[in-house]
């Protein structure tokens, strides 16, 4: 009797553990991706490209339609084997998507030869849909013209914009003469030009009233415009970064709460400011200028007598060099060396491309600090 109740017991434990295997097993058939609320497979979606998230919906029927309220949309060329596909695709997600949803975050990149009605219709629906971040990325480089429709210097939702084009040209896409953004707090523009108004400057800033952020990268005047004048009040972070195709101009600043300025690349433009920038914080200035423009010579230095309330200074070895050599050239015996009231702290950095000695440094800190209060800075 012994043997066959533990046989029993035995047998009951083994059903009861086979029971618990195939439960187990059925929770594992489940598909717990498909009984996701909807909203949180949509906030999966926003970190993915448009294109896979579109592919992603055909994995359960009760998603079918989901990619039409996405809030972000990505396209990207990089992901289609050819132009054709890119477009199309496009084309269906703007005419397919669900409008009365508003769309937080557009960005599009194309790496080959961009189509303007393509593009310009992107920027319309944008406009139309209270688009806040707009990131456009084009290749212009062999385009000698190209139809660009300002639609997204209307847009009352935006506070993010980033246009890039790359172009040898860079007043194939002008700006217009001001830019009503009204929400816009960060703007970014490479290779675009500016538009001057009924006059001979160009201002195309000062109706971004919450502007905090700008920055321009190979930037130039187009046609008449004669300098560029930078009005904001709320501007609080500028940065210039010049270019060969951009050329070499004016700038005027008009920025009384500018907290950081920098400026790099092959950087001509001479600068003035209307204000005293008593609030300039950090100035950063990494350019070897203007070493192929010999009729600008003292630049750097005449912009370092403008900045002259700045805390902290970073100055790049390939600037140092630059500036003196403008202090070696009989021009400069008339020119007073600035006068830095409030300077804190002088950083140097040094490149392996433009090397400079311990006497050279020593020189040139002397220089500098010559006409400065505090002659003792960190």
């Amino acid at each position: 009797m012994e043997g066959k109740e533990t046989e029993g017991m035995l047998k009951m434990t083994t059903d009861k553990r086979q029971q618990k295997r195939s439960r187990s097993d059925r929770e594992e058939e489940r598909d717990r991706l498909s009984e996701l609320p909807d909203c949180v497979v949509l906030h999966i979606m926003e970190f993915m490209d448009t294109k896979y998230a579109v592919q992603t919906c055909v994995l359960s029927k009760r998603w079918k339609d989901l990619w039409k309220r996405l809030t972000y949309l990505g396209f990207n060329t990089t992901l289609f084997n050819n132009v054709v596909k890119f477009n199309k695709f496009v084309s269906r997600v703007l005419s397919g998507r669900d409008g009365s949803v508003s769309l937080l975050n557009l960005e599009f990149t194309r790496r080959g030869m961009a189509e303007p009605k393509l593009f310009n219709r992107l920027m319309k629906y944008a406009v139309l849909h209270n688009v806040q971040q707009f990131t456009v990325s084009l290749n212009l480089s062999f385009r000698q013209s190209f139809e660009f429709r300002p639609y997204i210097f209307s847009c009352e939702s935006l506070t993010f914009l980033k246009l890039s084009f790359n172009s040898f040209d860079t007043s194939i896409v002008a700006l217009p003469g001001s830019l009503n953004m009204p929400a816009l707090k960060s703007l970014q523009l490479e290779a675009v030009s500016f538009t001057a108004r009924d006059n001979d400057y160009a201002e195309p800033f000062s109706t971004c009233n919450v502007l905090n952020t700008l920055i321009l990268d190979g930037c130039s005047l187009h046609k008449d415009a004669k300098f560029l004048s930078i009005s904001n009040s709320s501007l609080s972070s500028l940065t210039i970064s010049g270019s060969f195709e951009g050329g070499a101009y004016k700038i005027a600043l008009s920025t009384p709460n500018l907290s950081s300025l920098t400026v790099t690349g092959h950087n001509n433009h001479t600068i003035s400011s209307a204000c005293n920038l008593s609030f300039l914080e950090e100035v950063t200035i990494d350019t070897l200028g203007y070493t192929l423009f010999p009729n600008t010579d003292l630049l750097i230095i005449s912009w370092l007598q403008v900045l002259t309330n700045v805390r902290i200074l970073r100055l790049y070895s390939g600037t140092l060099l630059t500036i003196l050599r403008d202090i070696s050239n009989p021009v400069s015996v008339s020119t007073q060396p600035p006068c830095f009231v409030q300077l804190k702290s002088l950083i140097l950095e040094n490149q392996p491309s433009a090397d400079i000695s311990f006497e050279q440094l020593k020189r040139a800190v002397e220089y500098l600090l010559q006409n400065s209060p505090q002659r003792r800075i960190d």
